[in-house]
């Protein structure tokens, strides 16, 4: 299996579904429990950030996976508009209400891209496989 695609109506979806499909996916395309573990919680990460900044608009959203030979590219689309974030330089004080999940992305991740498209928001994060 070399992509996976789901897609989630915000009003129905659980963290536990997310992490089920994309940890099968994982396991079966032979990626190490530190990468699985890296890409899982960049994944859920982001998918919480459009649930809890943008909650009144995200309707949809679509999580695809793609492995490739040499790394693993990850594609999170939702309805909402899209707003440019700036990645904080450091990783932000516990009493800090947000800023950790893209901190982390932009550490953990080879990668990160974050676009506007006609639907919605882009976000794109790549890993090379170990």
């Amino acid at each position: 299996m070399n992509s996976l695609q789901i897609n989630i109506a915000i009003d129905d979806m659980t963290s536990e579904q997310i992490y089920d499909d994309i940890e099968a996916f994982l396991i079966v395309n032979n990626i190490d429990s530190q990468q699985r573990f890296k890409l899982i919680l960049c994944i859920l990460e982001s998918v919480n950030n459009v649930v809890q900044h943008c909650p009144e608009n995200a309707e949809t959203l679509t999580v695809m996976l793609q492995n490739n030979q040499e790394n693993i590219v990850i594609d999170i689309l939702d309805n909402t508009e899209f707003v440019e974030l700036s990645t904080p330089k450091k990783c932000p004080q516990i009493d800090k209400p947000n800023g950790r999940g893209l901190w982390i992305m932009e550490q953990w991740m080879d990668q990160v891209q974050k676009q506007a498209t006609v639907l919605g928001t882009h976000l794109r994060l790549c890993l090379q496989k170990a």
